[in-house]
């Protein structure tokens, strides 16, 4: 990091602080994971780039020193003999520098203030630009906030900072505070404040001086405060301010548990990284053998890989035989192409159908999911570089690739994976080679190198084929990224746990430009032969598998028209996603029952312990169908930086449906979450009317029997959700509208539901085109066919596309 000259880092450590109940440990000493806390944050500074430091001791000030020089000996001190107030500390550093020619900007921050790195760039980055007096830091008021007010008029423009002492003490004698020219009540600053200073500011050096001038000690505490400069710019100078969105990332600590609470996050933040360097040992003669030696076993009759088929596809004799047959046509293309003794691996990855739960993985919902006998194969061989080849049986749709991991990581250094998917970099990779395949195995080998930068990553030479239909909703996509993960891991010899795995290759695939979870990965990668695996998020986790009744068949119909999300479709699903994040973030604004959650999981009523009329009111305060113009003009200045990040996923296609999309995440949360339980208990007509529901959150269009559709539409206006909440309607039987359905999908929807023998028909995959999945009957199955041909394939002359789902083994390498 660049070192900067001009930017003296004052650092208050002068009170004492009396809450932390200790009588010869004072407060910035206290260890943090085994350093004390000081050091920690002068550490952060310094990655930062900072180089100056001051720091104004006063109380205990023989062992504050100590503790900094023996670790920072550079650091100088200024003794502040009286505890007169932040203002009175500042002051007194501001003419300590005063001297200094070359100082031109101060960052000023509490000694019991623990950030990160990025945090404090951010800060330097936006008042170079901004060309501000002051840039100080914020947070997201919450109920619980003692931080000062920062007050706004308006137009989002800041007009000072009042403590919470003050507004106290103007409630109790009913009094006004004065700032920039209007006064304001108690209630008027509490209304005109949505954030909170996080002390964290960086002065013009000159306008500090100036500021710190001009204030007094006419306040609740009879102090001098710092706070009181951003009043003073406000009024002859300009003010900007920083939303910091994640309190984690700029934490202070006034109590012991407060102190706990900050060492459980530093301890996860410095946990042991997710990927480790395990070594090639990783790699048995089980599972790396000479491309020849794998066409050998796939020619013959090897007993013990006849085993491995069928703990992976079952007993089918069918399926094993199209399986092999394909296996050994991906070998002898290799060989075509590289030779017959390169050492090789084999890995599958299957295509997924997830029962229920579909858009709310990354809400922290569950899915309901079983890996299918449609699947990815690839024959990878390790390289000593870190090229990697890619070539597929299929060459006229899929052309060669060649890439190398780190070209596009070492263009700059991105300390974090989602500014490094969000840079004009990868948009110019991504906008330039729209849809191309190699997106897909690039997007987990650059996640897998960016989490284990101290390991550089080897390539391999790859031969690729598959059977998963594209764009049918299957998850063919999420299929390439999960074998291309699985080959790295072992080719590198990289340790990953599962959770972790899964983690990553959904963030991995970021880089092609959609914003889902991770909900495909898992299912992927956990599959369980004959089973419906149940998967939870944040944290992931397996809750266990049921078995499918052999009683029901899963039948996957193709609708005819493909959903391809790298060709321009993601603008839809990434606005979807927006609109979530946009909903939650105005719920902790406007809902004090929300301003805890992380997930839009924790506002369902019995996390809350609230009635589900509450949720329904509270739904009703969203905007119905707010532009971005509109949303621009909600939500305040300090929010419009954030603001823009949601928006820069994906175009402006339009109004973000915030009622919609929040009921259908809702519902589907709540019957993800109880899927299982029916399944398990074979509750058929629950289950039939869950995939009701489920469809028609997406749904579009309605098909009367004569093949006529006409448009689906769910209310969400005040007067239909306020009718919800008088009923108590359970959020469970709400399909909301999230709407990514199509006319051909909900044509074949309608028309299973209408053939005798389905239980349910819904959508597949995320939407927008692809395959429907069908729950019926196993004695049924040949005339849902029948029907299927004759009165959707036949009628609109696309060639049959319907087949029976086999439930098989998750991904993984295959062993001889």
């Amino acid at each position: 990091m660049e070192a900067i000259h001009d930017i003296a880092c004052v650092i208050l450590a002068g009170g004492r602080g009396k809450r932390m109940a200790s009588s010869d440990l004072h407060k910035v000493c206290f260890p943090i994971v085994g350093r004390p806390a000081i050091v920690r944050s002068i550490e952060t500074y310094k990655a930062a780039g900072l180089r100056r430091f001051l720091v104004v001791v006063g109380q205990m000030a023989e062992q504050v020193i100590a503790t900094i020089s023996a670790a920072h000996p550079e650091v100088t001190f200024v003794f502040q003999a009286e505890p007169l107030g932040t203002g009175h500390a500042a002051t007194i550093a501001a003419d300590a520098l005063a001297s200094q020619a070359d100082v031109r900007a101060a960052l000023i921050t509490m000694g019991d203030k623990i950030t990160r790195p990025e945090i404090v760039r951010t800060l330097i980055e936006r008042y170079r630009r901004s060309l501000a007096d002051v840039v100080m830091s914020t947070l997201p008021k919450t109920p619980t906030s003692t931080a000062g007010r920062v007050v706004r008029d308006s137009d989002g423009q800041v007009l000072g900072v009042v403590e919470k002492a003050d507004i106290d003490r103007l409630r109790k004698r009913k009094e006004k505070i004065h700032l920039a020219g209007q006064d304001f009540s108690a209630a008027g600053v509490e209304k005109n404040s949505n954030s909170v200073n996080a002390s964290l500011y960086l002065f013009r050096f000159d306008r500090l001086r100036e500021a710190l001038g001009r204030i007094h000690s006419n306040n609740a505490q009879g102090e001098l405060y710092l706070t009181d400069t951003i009043g003073l710019l406000a009024g002859d100078g300009r003010v900007e301010t920083m939303l910091v969105d994640d309190p984690s990332d700029l934490m202070a600590y006034n109590t012991p548990d407060e102190l706990v609470a900050i060492e459980e996050v530093i301890r996860q933040r410095e946990a042991p990284p997710r990927v480790k360097a395990a070594g090639r040992k990783t790699l048995t003669p089980h599972v790396l053998k000479t491309a020849g030696q794998w066409r050998r076993i796939l020619s013959g009759n090897d007993a013990k890989f006849l085993a491995e088929l069928r703990r992976t596809y079952g007993r089918d004799e069918t399926l094993l035989a199209e399986r092999k047959k394909e296996l050994r046509q991906l070998v002898k293309a290799f060989i075509q192409r590289f030779g017959k003794d390169r050492e090789i691996i084999l890995c599958r990855a299957p295509g997924r159908v997830n029962l229920m739960g579909r858009h709310v993985d990354h809400r922290g919902g569950y899915v309901n999911v079983m890996a299918i006998s449609k699947e990815v194969l690839l024959a990878a061989a390790p390289r000593g570089d870190d090229l990697v080849h890619l070539e597929h049986v299929d060459s006229d749709r899929f052309a060669t690739r060649e890439f190398r991991i780190a070209n596009l990581l070492r263009e700059a250094s991105w300390s974090d994976w989602i500014d490094f998917v969000d840079s004009q970099t990868v948009r110019l990779v991504q906008s330039t080679s729209r849809g191309d395949w190699s997106h897909y195995a690039r997007a987990p080998l650059l996640r897998l190198q960016h989490e284990c930068r101290d390991v550089r990553m080897h390539g391999m030479d790859c031969m690729v084929t598959g059977n998963i239909p594209m764009g049918a909703g299957l998850s063919s996509s999420s299929a390439l990224v999960v074998a291309f993960a699985e080959a790295a891991v072992a080719l590198n010899g990289l340790n990953v746990a599962m959770r972790d795995f899964v983690d990553l290759c959904g963030e991995g695939e970021w880089f092609v430009g959609s914003r889902g979870g991770s909900a495909d990965h898992a299912a992927i990668r956990t599959g369980k032969i004959g089973s419906v695996s149940r998967i939870g998020f944040y944290p992931f986790r397996m809750e266990g598998e049921v078995k499918l009744p052999a009683s029901l068949r899963v039948v996957i119909a193709y609708s005819g028209s493909m959903a391809v999300k790298s060709a321009g479709a993601k603008d839809t699903y990434n606005q979807r996603v927006a609109s979530y994040n946009l909903a939650q973030w105005y719920f902790t604004k406007h809902w004090p029952l929300a301003a805890g959650a992380e997930h839009l999981r924790d506002l369902v009523p019995d996390k809350l312990k609230a009635s589900t009329a509450e949720v329904y009111r509270a739904i009703k305060r969203l905007p119905e169908n707010p532009t971005r113009a509109q949303l621009r003009k909600l939500f305040p200045q300090d929010d419009q930086a954030r603001l823009e990040q949601i928006f820069s996923s994906h175009a402006d296609i339009g109004p973000y449906d915030l009622r919609g999309v929040t009921l259908y995440g809702l519902g589907e949360i709540l019957r993800s979450r109880g899927f299982a339980n029916l399944l398990k208990k074979r509750n058929i007509p629950r289950i039939g009317e869950f995939f009701r529901l489920s469809h028609d959150g997406d749904r579009c269009f309605t098909t009367a029997q004569d093949g006529t559709q006409t448009e689906f539409t769910i209310s969400t206006e005040d007067k239909e959700l306020e009718r919800l909440a008088k009923k108590r309607v359970s959020l469970a039987n709400q399909p909301g509208r999230y709407a990514c359905s199509t006319a051909n999908v909900d044509a074949l929807v309608d028309l299973a539901n209408r053939t005798p023998g389905v239980i349910g028909a819904q959508l597949a995959g995320a939407g927008l085109g692809g395959c429907i999945m069908i729950l019926a009957r196993a004695g049924k199955l040949d005339g849902l066919m029948e029907t299927l041909r004759r009165d959707f394939y036949q009628p609109r002359e696309l060639p049959f596309g319907a087949f029976v789902c086999t439930p098989v083994a998750g991904a993984g390498l295959l062993r001889a």
